[in-house]
């Protein structure tokens, strides 16, 4: 048998069943898009919406209750500091009393900055909780906002927010870290998604 005939004969048999597949292939993505309606498709300004709901205030409202007995304690700390330095200042220095005055006077000073780093850290600590449990309510609302609204896609609009200066490679970052380039502001629910959150 000819080998080349053969040869011949599989590659006008491969050339049939690729050319098969192109020719299905088109037909079979048109029917898969008939198939679907088009997206409809929201954006938010998520910095605004953080900004302007009522449970930001009250999520800040909770949290400087809890930090209020801290700052009392270190309210209380500089004004004992604040007598232990007056009390210094009538005293010489050089005897007994100036020492023992100096060191209560260090201590409470010590004190006084460990409870100002301790609020801080607390303050940094609480301020991350907060802010997750807002987004995590945010994207809640969102969800149900979508769909009571017949939105199939919600995405942050980053498109108005400046390019910060910095180098080459920050400026880089900033352009990858992009989402959206341009948005029409039909679109934009932010205000809908505010009113609904701050509903009562």
């Amino acid at each position: 048998m000819d080998r080349s005939f053969n040869c011949t004969h599989i590659v006008v048999t491969v050339g049939v069943v690729l050319l098969g597949v192109v020719a299905i292939a088109p037909t079979n993505a048109v029917w898969t898009a008939g198939m679907l309606d088009p997206p409809v498709i929201g954006t938010l300004d998520l910095e605004r919406v953080f900004n302007d709901i009522d449970r930001r205030n009250q999520a800040e409202g909770d949290l400087e209750a809890k930090l209020q007995p801290y700052r009392t304690r270190a309210d209380d700390l500089r004004t004992e500091a604040k007598r232990l330095r007056e009390d210094l200042d009538m005293l010489a220095p050089g005897t007994q009393k100036y020492g023992h005055a100096q060191k209560q006077l260090t201590q409470v000073a010590l004190d006084y900055r460990a409870m100002i780093e301790f609020i801080q850290l607390k303050l940094d600590a609480a301020l991350a909780d907060a802010r997750r449990e807002l987004f995590e309510q945010i994207i809640e609302a969102t969800t149900t906002y979508a769909q009571a609204n017949g939105i199939d896609f919600i995405i942050t609009d980053d498109s108005t927010l400046p390019i910060q200066n910095g180098t080459d490679n920050q400026i880089v970052q900033q352009l990858a870290l992009r989402r959206v380039v341009y948005a029409n502001d039909a679109y934009d629910v932010t205000d809908g998604l505010i009113a609904w959150m701050n509903a009562p």
